[in-house]
């Protein structure tokens, strides 16, 4: 990796010129577009599920909304870097804004809750890979020296998205017209399918060339496996069904199946010849740098997710919160990554060790902090550890993702950029099926379309969902200490 720090770096101001330079700016803000798309879209649908139940129906599989959207991200995204090497990043990106707009319509106008189910997964595979694409681009067209600088920009969508989506869903809701939600969201799609094509296919070979020293990217075939995609497909269901089920038993034998069938998916991965991965060489192998980077991404993102799933509720019960309280004190987590992120994002070379182990420390402190907190403490006391578990993933996050693409071969730094978000997506998937199996255990039954928990279960669920993750984040503090152990 070049060297990002010492006393000869560009200042800040030089580097923001760069990244402007050639027109590749213009091209990697409509993909952050894509980023606003899939985070807010999310929120938003949250926001307006319960107006939707009250005219369609299907009050049963609303949590489907959710687990189907993720399953279709956690897909799309393990083949985004196949797709970039196949189509390249315009034609890439106009298929994934397309499906996006697509499953945006069928949802608007679906007349039961089956049908918008299937409009959220097609919602989940565009939102996916466009998300995967903005990784992909950012190694595509930018020296790695500048990525931190770039993924302080995406940072700040997601902030953004976690402040705006709740807020425009309940506009919508309030309204009386939650379809206007997915209509107003398919036309942001369209427009990025546009002009998300045309931009990037302005930006020319020569200017990614220029992004990598010169380095030629040799194009592997780029046939989609479809036996392995098969095989991650149905294990993502079965960690998805162990998620939205309500009986601890079924819950805990699809979560079971889940995992051993992404254990397969992962050993059959890896050998694949290089360049015809779903994901890059190596991940999750601890003995390699990408496999600790990437193992530090999943258990840190399954070990801070309950307090997303669950947080809200325990406010509501425990403290008497209301419901907008509740979901701005969850987008404190958002807005704190967003800060860390820009503050940090000019550290030097020194300093990338440190903010990677010191980000892993900090966003498990955050876990412990709320299984105190939580279910003992007052509501303020919440916003602290909140921003302890954002800060923490905006102090590492760009570090983190530059060493996983700077250890791989340049034929595949697509796959190890896009595995990224999709390991991401795929650590909260697999953190909410095992938060719900540790909540159905500690009481809370109802937590999934039933009656409200009564405070002491609550509490007791308010320990557990938290305290059961941080042998997790253990393993992420592990994984981040040994990747930094690596020499460049």
């Amino acid at each position: 990796m070049p060297p990002a720090g010492h006393a000869r770096t560009p200042r800040p101001a030089s580097d923001w010129a760069e990244i402007r330079r050639g027109g590749r700016f213009g091209a990697f803000m409509v993909l952050c577009l894509g980023i606003w798309l899939h985070a807010a879209d999310s929120l938003l649908t949250t926001t307006v599920m319960p107006a939707v139940t009250a005219e369609i129906g299907g009050l049963a599989w609303v949590n489907w909304a959710l687990a189907l959207y993720e399953l279709g991200s956690i897909v799309a995204g393990a083949c985004t870097g196949l797709a970039a090497r196949a189509a390249g990043l315009g034609r890439a990106t106009t298929m994934a804004a397309t499906a996006f707009a697509v499953g945006c319509v069928v949802s608007a106008v679906a007349p039961d809750m089956g049908t918008l189910l299937a409009g959220r997964l097609v919602q989940g595979l565009g939102g996916g890979m466009l998300v995967a694409l903005a990784h992909v681009s950012v190694s595509r067209l930018y020296e790695p020296r500048l990525w931190p600088r770039l993924y302080a920009i995406m940072s700040g969508l997601w902030g953004a998205s976690a402040l705006a989506g709740p807020l425009v869903g309940g506009l919508f809701a309030d309204a009386g017209h939650w379809r206007g939600a997915f209509w107003a969201f398919g036309a942001q799609a369209a427009l990025v399918a546009v002009a998300g094509g045309l931009l990037l296919r302005r930006v020319t070979a020569a200017a990614e060339a220029a992004a990598t020293s010169g380095a030629a990217h040799a194009l592997p075939s780029a046939a989609v496996p479809t036996g392995r995609l098969a095989l991650l497909i149905v294990a993502v269901l079965a960690v998805a069904t162990a998620g939205v089920t309500g009986d601890a038993l079924t819950a805990a034998l699809s979560g079971l199946a889940g995992l051993a069938l992404l254990t397969l998916f992962f050993r059959r991965d890896g050998r694949a010849p290089l360049g015809q991965g779903l994901l890059p060489p190596g991940a999750l192998d601890l003995r390699r740098r990408q496999g600790m980077g990437l193992a530090m991404v999943l258990t840190l993102s399954a070990a801070t997710v309950p307090f997303t799933v669950y947080g809200p509720i325990l406010f509501v019960v425990l403290h008497g919160a209301d419901a907008l309280t509740a979901g701005y004190l969850v987008a404190i987590e958002s807005v704190a990554w967003t800060l860390a992120a820009i503050l940090l994002s000019g550290a030097g070379a020194r300093l990338e060790p440190w903010l990677i182990r010191a980000g892993a420390l900090v966003i498990v402190a955050g876990v412990a902090g709320f299984a105190v907190v939580v279910p003992h403490g007052e509501l303020w006391m919440v916003a602290p550890f909140a921003a302890a578990q954002g800060a923490g993933f905006g102090m590492c996050w760009a570090f983190l993702v530059r060493r996983i693409v700077s250890a791989v071969p340049d034929e595949v730094r697509e796959s190890a950029s896009s595995a990224v978000p999709t390991m991401q997506i795929l650590g909260y998937a697999l953190g909410a099926a095992a938060a719900g199996i540790a909540a159905n255990l500690s009481g809370f039954g109802g937590a999934h379309g039933g009656a409200l928990p009564d405070p002491a279960t609550a509490r007791t669920v308010g320990f557990w969902v938290f305290a059961a993750f941080l042998p997790v984040g253990l393993i992420g503090i592990i994984a981040a200490v040994r990747l930094t152990r690596e020499r460049e």
